[in-house]
């Protein structure tokens, strides 16, 4: 693996130029351009908070000194990562395939496909954060104390979004329906992940189900959703046991994915 990094470091220029390109591909001939990325959220979040606060009448909870009281803020502290991981699968997923003639030709490392798609992705989701910086502040929220803490889970997911990408980019190259299927996965997970909904709805269900939090936390997108709403919705440092599994699931799902992607990367130029 060591030998792979040194790899991967040589041919960085290469990394960066994709970069570049999915950058600019993205907003090709867009009139708005980046402020998609903006627009996106910010109608999502109007449309939840019609439904889901108005109708609905889903309120987050009420929080301690420093922290604010808002659905919408509490929904964007949420979606922003959810989207980071969700558009760079779905970009992603075809980064092998899409990309066949690149991979029959030349030699590089083929992980550079899918990671520089998730790296476009996480300079678009940094411009968003710091767009919802700007009315954390405008609400007095004192976020700003745990930014070291925000830096840290910012690159643990990354972590875990480039392992994802890499076992189902891998796994399109196989199994076509993959890239049908993701949108399913991706609605199912949307909905297992305390996004539009607060963490404490899950408690209270633990008189009937006692099991059901401590499952309910196992998925790896509740926990980095938890970890983003402590810090930006209720001002205060993430638990240690968050944090923890955060790292240790992060670092086995890039491992794993490492693993996979490499085992089957010799024979992609057959398959594509």
């Amino acid at each position: 693996m060591v030998e792979k990094l040194k790899e991967l470091f040589v041919f960085r220029e290469l990394l960066l130029n994709l970069v570049k390109r999915e950058l600019k591909v993205k907003y090709k001939k867009s009139i708005l351009g980046f402020f998609w990325s903006l627009l996106n959220p910010i109608l999502t979040t109007i449309v939840f908070t019609f439904v889901f606060a108005v109708l609905l009448r889903i309120q987050p909870p009420v929080l301690r000194y420093g922290a604010i009281f808002s659905f919408p803020v509490f929904l964007l502290c949420a979606l922003l990562p959810w989207n980071f991981l969700s558009i760079s699968l779905s970009l992603s997923i075809n980064s092998i395939v899409g990309n066949g003639n690149l991979v029959k030709k030349v030699y590089f490392p083929r992980e550079i496909l899918p990671s520089s798609t998730v790296l476009a992705n996480l300079i678009n989701f940094c411009l968003e954060l710091l767009v919802l910086f700007v009315l954390l502040a405008f609400l007095g929220s004192r976020f700003f104390l745990y930014l070291p803490l925000l830096i840290a889970i910012t690159i643990i997911q990354t972590l875990f979004t480039i392992g994802m990408c890499l076992i189902f980019s891998c796994l399109n190259v196989y199994f076509r329906d993959i890239q049908h299927l993701l949108g399913i996965i991706l609605m199912i997970w949307f909905y297992a992940t305390p996004i539009i909904y607060p963490f404490e709805y899950v408690l209270q269900m633990s008189h009937k189900l006692p099991w059901l939090p401590f499952v309910y936390k196992l998925n790896p997108m509740a926990t980095f959703v938890l970890a983003y709403r402590s810090i930006l919705y209720e001002c205060q440092p993430p638990s240690l046991f968050l944090l923890g599994y955060a790292v240790v699931v992060s670092l086995l799902t890039l491992y794993f994915g490492y693993l996979f992607f490499n085992a089957y990367e010799p024979t992609f130029a057959e398959e594509i």
